[in-house]
């Protein structure tokens, strides 16, 4: 208050002057350190002020106004802290170059794009804060501040480029002993993590008004134990330069801390072993999580997600998965691939009675369940004068809506750039192949022959669809059994779409399409029952004739 008798007679003076312009009383802060800005003073021992904070925002003045505190701020030269912020779209007053003399400048939460030009010469100056505002350029002239002693950089990291010339100048200040408080700085310096990867954590999505501030801790060795950090923000643990555990903890009661996705190129984080993403909003995963193979804890619990992307199915080795209270309305069928799976939460998401009672039991015991269920790529083999006659653009748009198949793949007539490449990329992409048997296709077709060979090679199974000109023996000429084919039928071509599309759920179910080992098995031992069964047959056949030949015997010797 301006009333107060410990401060120098002239210098109340001005502070009553200040109140006056500002319409309120100023409030004492009687503390040595204090960085929130605020309508506030302090004095020292003698009675002079030491310490003003400005908070322009509230005080919502005119320009007038603002420059008439300036002129009575800068009469006040035992100041050591200025603290004040900017009102959105203001400038900084020309009034600031005036207080040069001040030690620590406290310039927060003001949008500013840059720090002021004016202060390059402020040669006292020892601590600058410049938290929450906008920067993206950091000043070469900021190491020649030669009192500086610590720049406060904190909330500035979403907006402050990663360039080398920031790098530089945050090292030279790092050299010559300045504190330098910014967690990208930080984290590049200290921890020693790429900049590549500092800039996925600065993209991580908080909603506005939100915190984004990054926490960093160092760990003792690569398979540290996780613990939950206790902070709200982003946390992160590294290693050698390599952040391995990330958790995003949003602060309770605050929804606006909550992120609602990741970016889309956080699969770049590679060497990730657990991450905790637990009580936030996120809805969708990016496709790009399927690139972290190391991953081996996930905690999703409590979001809102609805599906999991269809690349999820690369995190082998992944151990512990937390999806509880979610928004699935079934199991995700790519966590069938998740074979080093030990711990699985599903509870509390919106599942059928069935399911329920399915995620109750091992994980092994799941990931079977999932597998008949998966969805899987096909890649129909023709020949290019086939399609219309064999109606390919209507099966390929059939089988696309199927439930169980995520992807059709074949070769259009005018499929331009190297068709090779295109073959062999689409071909180890899928589980299985449709191959439309015709004279062309047999007998005349290089694609449709090097399409058989790559089947052969990535051991992925071939259903043949025989078509009206060739026989059954045509295709075993290209080892396609008709124990494992269909017929193809142009009169009732709805019925053969069905037909096909349940022959194809039905192998999914006897054989395993997801892995080269287990599909190539499967083949052996659909074989292997059909040999059976036509050994049974034949015997059957042979006893029949045996029994046959002993009674025309017996009829001879009548």
């Amino acid at each position: 208050m301006s009333d107060d008798k410990r401060i120098n007679k002239d210098e109340r003076k001005t502070l009553e002057e200040i109140e006056r312009i500002c319409g309120i009383p100023f409030r004492r802060v009687n503390m040595t350190a204090y960085n929130k800005v605020e309508n506030l003073f302090n004095i020292d021992e003698n009675g002079f002020i030491n310490m003003l904070g400005f908070d322009l925002k509230k005080l919502d003045l005119d320009e007038e106004k603002i420059n008439l505190l300036g002129d009575f701020a800068k009469q006040l030269k035992s100041i050591e802290t200025f603290l004040f912020n900017i009102p959105e779209g203001k400038k900084v007053p020309e009034w600031l170059k005036d207080l040069n003399f001040v030690k620590e400048l406290i310039l927060r939460s003001s949008n500013l794009p840059a720090i002021p030009e004016c202060i390059k010469d402020f040669k006292n100056l020892k601590t600058l804060f410049i938290t929450g505002n906008r920067i993206a350029k950091l000043p070469e002239w900021l190491p020649t501040l030669n009192g500086l002693k610590w720049l406060n950089l904190n909330d500035t990291t979403q907006t402050l480029d990663l360039t080398s010339s920031n790098m530089d100048i945050l090292r030279a200040l790092h050299e010559k002993n300045i504190k330098v408080s910014d967690p990208t700085f930080n984290l590049h310096i200290n921890f020693g993590v790429p900049l590549e990867h500092i800039e996925i954590i600065k993209k991580i999505s908080w909603k506005k008004d939100g915190l984004n501030r990054v926490f960093s801790e160092k760990l003792d060795s690569i398979d540290a134990p996780w613990r939950d950090p206790g902070k709200y923000g982003v946390n992160l643990r590294i290693f050698d330069g390599k952040i391995l555990h990330l958790s995003i903890t949003q602060q309770l009661g605050k929804e606006e801390t909550k992120i609602n996705d990741l970016p889309e190129d956080f699969g770049k984080l590679q060497d990730l072993t657990i991450i905790s993403l637990t009580g936030n909003k996120i809805n969708a995963l990016p496709e790009s999580i399927g690139e972290l193979k190391n991953l081996k804890q996930l905690m999703l619990s409590d979001n809102q997600l609805i599906s999991l992307p269809e690349l999820f199915v690369n995190l082998t080795s992944l151990q512990k998965l937390d999806l509880s209270n979610n928004k699935f309305n079934q199991i995700p069928t790519q966590l069938w691939a998740l074979t080093e799976l030990t711990e699985l939460n599903l509870t509390g998401n919106d599942l059928s009675s069935e399911e329920n009672t399915i995620i109750q039991k091992v994980p092994d015991l799941i990931r079977e369940y999932l597998r008949k269920k998966a969805t899987i790529r096909v890649f129909i083999s023709h020949a290019v004068v086939d399609f219309e006659s064999y109606r390919i653009g209507d099966l390929v748009n059939y089988l696309k809506k199927q439930k169980e198949i995520s992807e059709v793949y074949f070769c259009e007539a005018d499929l331009a750039g190297n068709i090779d490449e295109w073959m062999l990329d689409a071909v180890q992409k899928c589980q299985l192949i449709l191959f439309i048997g015709t004279k062309k296709s047999v007998f005349n077709s290089v694609d449709c022959a090097n399409e058989l060979q790559l089947a052969d090679k990535f051991s992925i199974p071939i259903i043949p669809i025989k078509g009206y000109d060739v026989d059954w023996s045509n295709l075993a000429e290209k080892n396609l059994s008709r124990e494992l084919g269909l017929e193809f039928d142009k009169d009732n071509f709805d019925a053969f779409c069905e037909d096909l599309y349940k022959y194809i759920e039905n192998f999914k179910r006897e054989i395993n399409l997801m892995e080269k080992k287990e599909r190539r098995q499967g083949i052996i031992d659909i074989y292997e029952r059909f040999r059976l069964i036509l050994d049974e047959v034949m015997s059957d056949i042979n006893r029949k004739l045996d029994s046959l030949g002993q009674r025309l015997a017996k009829l001879e010797n009548k």
